[in-house]
């Protein structure tokens, strides 16, 4: 995790002193180990280093060829081996060079179709003066942020959109139709759109290659949810999921110092801790040590794991630092979140998140690895269309019967509900499927204003890029899910978070290449005889102890997220209800005036939704405050488009 950014005048002027260095300035929290510049007239890069690999040790940037060529990288590569043997006649790099001097090293010879030849987690700017190009690339998953401007004049990029506002020629303002989508409806279907209006992020797998004349965006791989995989048995499965987790895993062990994984208890974010260990003990003999890192709530609460976290340590020994889940804080700590995040979202666990980091701080660690996704791609029932249209209907009845025994702690009916919806998602012409969800009844919120609801509409809903016509239902969920645009949103804001406290986050369930295995094999197969995760499961058995294995239910924070906002739950709705939001017509004083009674009431019941609506609306206030607050602007935005000054 590193910090880049760059700046380049199209019309030639050259670079105002001093300006490379105040956009660098505003990326410093993500690169302690340095920082390097290179301006060539009207073109600047910058980076602000964190050294994670072992070949990073002495690594500077930015990176320049001979022949000129200047790239500014953020990233870990995961397919070095094939790359150097690719590169056997070039001279300039050995197997101990940083991934940025080979990732240059490989522009040389493969040109703009660089990004089809990387593999790992990556944001980079490469610029190229023969050419007279600047080429923007990011990872197939969206894994690490780069976000840039473009004008008549101008191209701005950087890791964080903190940096672009800076830069006195980009005059953002909130992009009121992404926040109408993102507070009141659905967000999937955005591609390459921020809440800065001006603003953009170049989209997961994509290229974005910007010359005087314009600025053209190409995905450059994907996904085939077309392709399939059939093995002999649910053996032969789970011993190729194995091969895939054990890679995606070791691929993110990679560093010079201890490895931290965030544990629950829960079965994956476990089976990364101990998998990890066993790998780490096998790299050549000096892999980083791991470590576990859980926070756990009160005794006897929904959340309490620690009996698992128990079993973890009564097999691995006492690897797993514990952290009590400390109060919410909402007004004070999430204000730094959410200026972090550069988002509306505000995390309900901010305290208890930032309590973790520091911990896996004061362990010497760079990178932290989490069990995020392990839900999304490793139990999703879409394959009960599958089955059915394979006429297998006592099958699926009979998997999702099964499901109840292994979530004793979840409404049975939420299944039965889902199989209904993806029955009707996957099965009619996907043309009739926006003018079923303009039929179906919708009340935005009484709380948004008018700002925002006259954005209100059904939105089609979706992944970044559709999914061949012949592939299987439970393919294209996958498919759906890997390209969510608000999963890469919560990619975003989990390196953003983390990069604020010196860390480099890693998600072993999004590697591509597991991805890819899981969206190829039969869904009956990864939830096999309908036990959720039960590829998982097996793969795990002899790594994890037999009672998380075994387990059954999940940990709830439903009480703890209530209490928290009901602890602050009077300055939270003065804060909303009088604040820049309501000033700015996003929110509606009066309604949450005359709703507070029923939102407090709802604190206190088994459901988290009255804090969610508390914290969308609060998320909204932080940010304004945080980005605007200095700022401005008319109702109608055609009379300002300037935006903040």
């Amino acid at each position: 995790m590193s910090g880049i950014v760059g700046v380049w005048n199209l019309d030639g002027r050259p670079l105002a002193p001093g300006l490379l260095d105040d956009l660098g300035v505003a990326l410093a929290h993500r690169g302690p180990d340095g920082d390097g510049a290179w301006v060539e007239g009207s073109v600047g890069l910058a980076c602000r280093l964190l050294r994670v690999t072992p070949e990073a040790a002495r690594e500077s940037q930015p990176c320049v060829s001979p022949s000129g060529t200047a790239l500014v990288f953020d990233g870990r590569l995961d397919n070095r081996e094939d790359l150097l043997a690719s590169l056997e006649d070039a001279r300039s790099v050995g197997r101990d060079a940083p991934d940025a001097a080979l990732v240059l090293a490989a522009y040389e010879v493969f040109g703009e179709r660089l990004p089809e030849r990387l593999s790992g987690d990556f944001a980079l700017g490469l610029f190229d003066p023969h050419r007279r190009q600047l080429l923007l690339a990011r990872d197939a998953m969206g894994v690490r942020p780069l976000y840039y401007c473009r004008r008549a004049h101008l191209i701005v990029f950087a890791s964080e959109i903190k940096a672009l506002l800076v830069h006195p020629d980009v005059p953002a303002r909130p992009d009121d139709e992404l926040l109408a989508r993102f507070l009141l409806d659905d967000i999937r279907g955005r591609e390459g759109r921020t809440f800065f209006e001006g603003v953009s992020s170049v989209p997961p797998a994509c290229v974005a290659i910007v010359t005087p004349g314009g600025c053209t965006t190409r995905r450059y791989w994907d996904f085939d949810p077309s392709r399939r995989t059939r093995l002999g048995s649910f053996q032969e499965y789970a011993a190729a999921f194995r091969h895939h987790f054990a890679q995606a895993v070791r691929r993110r062990l990679r560093s010079a110092r201890p490895v931290a994984v965030s544990v629950s208890g829960g079965l994956d974010s476990s089976s990364i801790l101990c998998l990890a260990r066993r790998l780490a003990g096998s790299i050549d003999g000096h892999g980083p040590s791991v470590v576990g890192v859980a926070y756990t709530p009160p005794p006897g609460s929904p959340a309490d794991e620690r009996a698992f976290l128990a079993e973890i340590e009564r097999q691995e020994g006492p690897v797993i630092e514990r952290l009590p889940v400390v109060a919410m804080g909402l007004l004070n700590g999430c204000r730094d979140a959410v200026w972090h995040v550069e988002a509306p979202f505000v995390d309900e666990q901010w305290n208890t998140t930032v309590a973790l980091f520091e911990a896996v701080q004061r362990r010497g660690c760079r990178v932290l690895l989490t069990g995020h996704w392990g839900d999304q791609m490793l139990f999703d029932q879409a394959y009960l269309v599958d089955l059915v249209r394979g006429l297998a209907w006592r099958q699926a009845m009979a998997h999702l019967g099964e499901y109840r025994r292994w979530f004793t702690d979840a409404d049975p009916r939420w299944f039965t509900r889902r199989f209904a919806l993806d029955l009707v998602k996957y099965s009619l012409p996907a043309r009739l499927l926006p003018v079923l969800r303009r039929l179906r009844p919708r009340s935005p919120s009484a709380w948004y204003g008018n700002r925002l609801k006259q954005h209100a509409r059904p939105w089609r809903r979706g992944a970044s890029g559709s999914p061949p016509a012949g592939a299987s239902a439970h393919a294209r969920s996958l498919y759906e899910q890997a390209r969510s645009a608000y999963h890469v949103l919560c990619m975003e804001w989990n390196n953003k978070v983390a990069a604020a406290h010196g860390l480099e986050m890693a998600f072993p369930f999004l590697d591509r290449d597991l991805v890819a295995l899981l969206m190829g094999l039969p869904g009956e197969a990864q939830t096999w005889q309908g036990v959720p995760k039960a590829l998982l499961r097996e793969a795990m058995r002899g790594v994890l102890p037999d009672a998380i294995v075994r387990r059954t239910w999940k940990a709830d924070f439903t009480d703890l997220v209530n209490e928290g906002m009901e602890r602050d739950f009077f300055l939270v709705v003065g804060a909303v209800a009088d604040g820049l939001a309501a000033q700015l017509g996003y929110l509606d004083r009066n309604a949450i005036r005359e709703d507070v009674e029923r939102v407090h009431e709802g604190l206190r019941s088994a459901s988290a939704a009255a804090a969610w609506k508390l914290s969308d609306a609060l998320g909204l206030e932080l940010w304004l405050q945080a980005f605007w607050a200095k700022e401005t602007w008319a109702t109608d935005p055609a009379e300002h488009r300037g935006g903040p000054r």
